[in-house]
């Protein structure tokens, strides 16, 4: 899908951002290479960015029942076969006892039931977190668990900043033969629908 991109939010309120359009230059900062289509459940603010944090900081996976529960909703129309998550880094992993965007993933393949796989592993330690703006823009150094995927498969993470860890991730998926790749996140830092989150976690 040359020059355009899908960010979605509620099934019934999609929109096509057009980034050859000068119409719309803001939809470019949106526009992920190798990235077909992206869903994102809220824009990172208020309740949407606290349920994510509990999930991340607090160790709550409650929340993945709600996040999940918004993922199916917007990816609704997706033509995926496959599903698969950004890893966590190796230390994040440990410290939680838990991927977060593993627990998202299986939660969402359940939901739409359609496989999932690990097919990325990181080669780095370093968290997106504790990255420099620059290093952020490169992205973690993601590779392909498996000798070869052929599927259309569907990628979850958690939040999308700048869009260079799905940027990766897509490029590593494709080096490995995805026919296609599409992302879905629970929040975006930007461009992301505003509609109401689900209910905080107290």
């Amino acid at each position: 899908m040359q020059g355009k991109q899908f960010v979605q939010g509620m099934p019934d309120n999609s929109a096509i951002l057009d980034t050859n359009s000068e119409t719309s230059p803001a939809s470019s900062s949106f526009l992920i290479p190798g990235v077909d289509a992206l869903w994102v459940g809220w824009c990172h603010e208020g309740d949407a960015a606290e349920l994510v944090r509990a999930l991340k900081y607090e160790r709550r996976t409650a929340a993945v029942t709600p996040i999940a529960d918004r993922m199916a909703q917007v990816v609704a129309g997706s033509r995926a076969s496959l599903v698969t998550w950004v890893p966590s880094s190796p230390s994040h992993r440990r410290r939680r006892g838990f991927d977060p965007a593993e627990l998202l993933a299986r939660a969402l393949a359940r939901r739409l039931r359609i496989r999932i796989r690990q097919l990325l592993r990181r080669s780095d330690d370093q968290p997106q977190t504790t990255r420099t703006l620059e290093g952020r823009r490169i992205g973690p150094e993601l590779l392909l668990s498996k000798r070869r995927v052929s599927d259309a498969v569907l990628l979850v993470d958690d939040v999308c900043t700048t869009g260079s860890t799905l940027h990766t991730a897509a490029a590593a998926l494709r080096a490995g033969g995805a026919s296609s790749v599409s992302a879905v996140v629970a929040t975006a830092a930007t461009l992301a629908p505003r509609q109401p989150a689900a209910l905080p976690l107290r």
